[in-house]
């Protein structure tokens, strides 16, 4: 089964990780991505995408809300640190990431 939505969110995840827990936590989404029967919505997870900082992570059903708030706290920590991510939402199920190191 194709799970766009879950892969999207966990390869965002991923380009945002830079320490050894965010790794960890996604090594976690991504046991839980394949023992899943579905796939998260993915209009969610674009909206997510798009908007990390609005977005509410209580639009993501339980198990995943955890995942979600590390992923915001992982775009909020970046910015901190002068990291400016973007990512677009393309149909094809991959999201992509722009720095900017202003």
């Amino acid at each position: 089964m194709n799970k766009a939505a879950f892969s999207k969110l966990l390869e965002a995840m991923r380009s945002l990780s830079n320490e050894v827990n965010d790794q960890e936590i996604c090594r976690r989404l991504e046991t839980l991505m394949l023992t899943s029967k579905d796939d998260l919505n993915l209009s969610v997870v674009n909206h997510l995408l798009d908007n990390p900082m609005e977005f509410d992570p209580k639009e993501i059903p339980e198990p995943y809300t955890m995942y979600v708030k590390h992923f915001i706290y992982m775009v909020k920590r970046n910015e901190k640190l002068g990291i400016s991510s973007r990512f677009n939402s393309i149909p094809d199920g991959k999201a992509s990431k722009k720095k900017n190191s202003d």
